[in-house]
């Protein structure tokens, strides 16, 4: 189940009202859970968010609840002891990864695989948002080539929603597509709607991410580290909500 589904159970469970029980449900229904989060974290944002206090001791019990409803799973790092708590659509294999990595990719990690963006492109990048998350923050040549890929394949399908895939056609070669900077320059140019596919601004800030995805697609002798992919990352999650919009 989705992230969306699993918090609809959450706000129809049968729970006492003014319980603790809400309290964690609370954290559940917004994204705070999205991601794992340790019995200490969960504790300390239940306080700024409600001014009431749960121990430590008590996050087990209380979370049995909802991970008998199968809400919430528990994970912990080999070796470790702690629980880290989850919503159970992030599989444990994926929840191991995450904490295995640093702020700073966590943090664009749960913006670009977010709910609201992953539920916009459906389907059509099943396959290659898995494969993303699981490159993203392990090889930076697959995670550029991914997101060059899956940056033209937005521009394409939104292209064809809108009714205008003929424009992406190589004049050379109809058979033919055009290549990605020109993809890019028709997105910004074509305006159904009186609305561009992307913006001037967001189309410039992409190139960085494009040359890292060319690079990694066609330069055999290069690798990508992922230092110099999280800097771009606002600017194509930006792209790619922009895109989605025609989608």
């Amino acid at each position: 189940m989705s992230a969306t589904e699993i918090k609809q159970l959450a706000k129809n469970l049968s729970l006492k009202k003014g319980s603790k029980y809400e309290l964690i449900r609370k954290l559940i229904n917004t994204d705070f859970l999205d991601t794992p989060k340790s019995t200490d974290e969960i504790v300390a944002e239940i306080r700024q968010i409600s001014g009431r206090r749960l121990k430590s001791s008590e996050m087990q019990p209380y979370m049995k609840k909802f991970m008998g409803a199968d809400i919430i799973r528990a994970v912990q790092i080999e070796g470790g002891k702690a629980n880290f708590w989850v919503l159970a659509s992030m599989d444990k294999k994926t929840a191991l990864q995450y904490l295995g990595k640093d702020s700073k990719v966590q943090k664009v990690q749960h913006e670009l695989f977010s709910d609201g963006l992953l539920k916009k492109l459906g389907p059509n990048f099943e396959i290659e948002f898995r494969d993303l998350q699981h490159n993203f923050g392990e090889s930076g040549t697959c995670t550029a080539f991914l997101l060059r890929k899956i940056l033209e394949k937005m521009i394409h399908l939104a292209f064809a929603k809108q009714g205008l895939v003929k424009k992406l056609a190589d004049k050379t070669d109809p058979h033919r597509l055009v290549g990605l900077d020109a993809m890019i320059n028709l997105a910004v140019s074509e305006k159904p709607g009186g609305v561009p596919f992307l913006t001037s601004k967001t189309a410039k800030e992409i190139q960085g991410l494009k040359y890292l995805g060319d690079s990694a697609a066609h330069n055999p002798l290069a690798n990508v580290d992922m230092k110099t992919i999280l800097p771009q990352m606002p600017y194509i999650i930006t792209a790619f909500e922009e895109l989605a919009k025609k989608m």
